[in-house]
C-alpha cells in the first residue's frame, strides 16, 4: 500500500480547468501501474470540492481519506504556459488542504503501509507543516518516505526544507530547486557536491535529479551516478509538460517497490515524463504509455 499525502485543487489552464496536484497527479499514476494507492487530502464543501470528489473516483481511487472543509474552499492555481511549454503557477493561499487533520489519517489507516510520498505545499502553513512533520515522525523506519520537494511560493524556507530531508528516504528534485536547497542549508555546495553532501547528511538513500530536455540523473548512497539522457520525443510534439515531474517520480517509487534496477527504473521514468509532455495536461486518457514501458516485476 502507498500512503501519498497532500494537495488535490483545480489547475485553471489556459485551455481550462483540470484537477491537479502533484500528489493527485502522483497517485493517479501509480493506480495506472497497478498499485494500490490511499489518497490523503482535503477539500472545501462546495462545488469545486463535489467535482474533485467525483474526479477521484472516475480516476478509480478510494475517497475514504479525502476530507471536507466547512471554512476554507477548495484549492485552486492559475497556470500559465510559456512559448517553451514551461508551466509558471499563482497559488490561491488558505485553503482547504492547508488544513489536513492528521489524526483524522491515523484513524483511517487500516493497511500495511510500504511508502509515504510528501511534499512541500501543504506545509506552507506553520499548523501543517507541524502536522506532517508528527505524523512522519510516528511512522516506522519500515516504511520508505519519498518527498518531492515540489517548490512553490510560500514553500523556500528551511522550516519546510530541513525537517523533510531529515525524514526522506528518496528525494526527487529539479536544478532549480537543488539551488535553492543549497541556499537554504547554508551551503556554497552546487551540483554534484551538494547532492553528495545531502546524501550523506540527511541520510538519504536516493536522489532523482531531473534536468528537463537534458534527462535525469540517480544518485544513490552507495556512490552510483546514473544518466539518462532525454530526447526520445521532439520538440515540436511538446503541448505542455505540466505534470511531467509527477509521473517521473511514480515511476521512481515502482521502482523502489518492486526493486527494479535503477538504470531501468530511470530509463522508464524518463520515457514516461517525456510522453506526458505530449498531452495536454498530466495524465493520459488510457494505459498505453504505461504498457509501453515494459517494466518488469
Amino acid at each position: 500500500m502507498i500512503l501519498v499525502i497532500g494537495e488535490i485543487l483545480f489547475d485553471e489552464l489556459p485551455g481550462g480547468r483540470r484537477p491537479g496536484g502533484a500528489p493527485f497527479n502522483f497517485a493517479q499514476h501509480l493506480h495506472r501501474l497497478g498499485e494500490e494507492v490511499l489518497f490523503v487530502s482535503r477539500v472545501g464543501n462546495d462545488k469545486d470540492g463535489d467535482s474533485l470528489l467525483e474526479f477521484i473516483r472516475e480516476a478509480k481511487l478510494t475517497d475514504r481519506l479525502i476530507q471536507r472543509d466547512p471554512e476554507h474552499e477548495t484549492g485552486r492555481v492559475e497556470v500559465h504556459v510559456d512559448r517553451l511549454g514551461i508551466p509558471h503557477y499563482t497559488i490561491l493561499p488558505d485553503t482547504a488542504y492547508d488544513h489536513i487533520d492528521f489524526e483524522l489519517i491515523e484513524s483511517g489507516t487500516d493497511a500495511e503501509i510500504q511508502l509515504l510520498y510528501f511534499g512541500s505545499l501543504i506545509q506552507r502553513t506553520e499548523s501543517g507543516r507541524k502536522q506532517l512533520q508528527r505524523f512522519l515522525g510516528r511512522q516506522p523506519d519500515s516504511i520508505l518516505r519519498l518527498y518531492d520537494m515540489n517548490l512553490r511560493a510560500g514553500c523556500e524556507n528551511k522550516d519546510i526544507l530541513i525537517p523533510s530531508l531529515e525524514q526522506t528516504d528518496i528525494l526527487k528534485i529539479n536544478e532549480e530547486e537543488l539551488a535553492a536547497t543549497g541556499r537554504l542549508i547554508g551551503s556554497s555546495l552546487t551540483g554534484e557536491e551538494l547532492i553528495v553532501y545531502l546524501i550523506e547528511t540527511f541520510k538519504i538513500k536516493q536522489i532523482a535529479l531531473t534536468r528537463g530536455p537534458e534527462g535525469s540523473r540517480l544518485y544513490t548512497d552507495d556512490g552510483k551516478r546514473i544518466e539518462q539522457k532525454a530526447g526520445s520525443v521532439p520538440d515540436d510534439a511538446v503541448v505542455d509538460t505540466v505534470g511531467a515531474g509527477d509521473s517521473y517520480t511514480a515511476v521512481l517509487a515502482y521502482g523502489n517497490l518492486h526493486r527494479i534496477p535503477p538504470e531501468e527504473t530511470v530509463r522508464a521514468a524518463t520515457q514516461l515524463s517525456e510522453q506526458i509532455c505530449t498531452i495536454a495536461g498530466a495524465i493520459p486518457p488510457d494505459n498505453r504509455f504505461y504498457k509501453e514501458l515494459n517494466l518488469k516485476r
